[in-house]
């Protein structure tokens, strides 16, 4: 009785928290620092993006659906690059080994997050790591305490954008939402067998675009930029 009594309980806390996600409240804020750590154009260059989301209002912010990174104008990847290797595992080696699914050689970044699962786990650390695929970025987000789960996202590389598609995550009946994210991608290669080639600087920036589209259907822009010349 005691076991009906508590998965109940959980099913009725996940239909709270799937109706707490239907809507954004007045006070959700997104913030996103996405920048080219190159200060020049055609160089060789890492990544460093830092992406936030708050809502006061409610028990959760609203889940993130789709992002999209606009790098500069001709800043260009280089999957093929002899610096570099591509992770080939598929999604459930991934989930099932971890890091070491990867080649080493096909890490190109790492970082940390945070997710809300409330109202049960409001704050659920976990780290990031990103490797190279085959035209693609491979997210591992891995739990670093003893709540979460591995979650992998893949960001879909096409000239100079990014794209990652973010799943509706479900654990134990409750739908966890990605708040938080630091990554810094490492300066690979040089020349042509640089991994990433900083695009065009125009009136001394390198100015980036984060597209975010919403669970609920939001949408919003969020411009960065860092100085550079050419």
């Amino acid at each position: 009785m005691r076991t009906l009594k508590f998965t109940a309980a959980l099913l009725a806390v996940g239909m709270l928290s799937i109706a707490s996600l239907a809507y954004a409240s007045a006070q959700f804020t997104q913030t996103a620092n996405v920048a080219l750590t190159a200060v020049k154009a055609g160089k060789p260059t890492g990544l460093k993006a830092a992406l936030l989301s708050t809502d006061p209002g409610a028990m959760q912010p609203q889940g993130l659906k789709t992002l999209t990174i606009t790098l500069p104008t001709a800043t260009k990847f280089n999957f093929k690059s002899s610096a570099i290797k591509q992770c080939k595992a598929s999604e459930e080696e991934l989930k099932a080994l971890g890091s070491s699914a990867c080649p080493a050689k096909s890490k190109i970044g790492s970082g940390s997050g945070v997710a809300n699962g409330a109202p049960v786990l409001p704050i659920i650390p976990e780290s990031v790591t990103a490797f190279a695929g085959k035209n693609q970025i491979i997210f591992l987000l891995d739990k670093t305490g003893p709540t979460g789960q591995r979650i992998i996202l893949y960001g879909k590389v096409s000239a100079n954008k990014v794209k990652t598609e973010v799943p509706v995550i479900n654990a134990g009946g409750l739908n966890v939402v990605i708040t938080s994210l630091t990554l810094n991608v490492k300066t690979i290669g040089h020349g042509k067998k640089a991994f990433i080639t900083a695009g065009k600087c125009k009136a001394g920036k390198f100015t980036v675009k984060s597209s975010f589209v919403y669970q609920t259907g939001a949408t919003l822009t969020v411009p960065s930029s860092s100085k550079c010349s050419k």
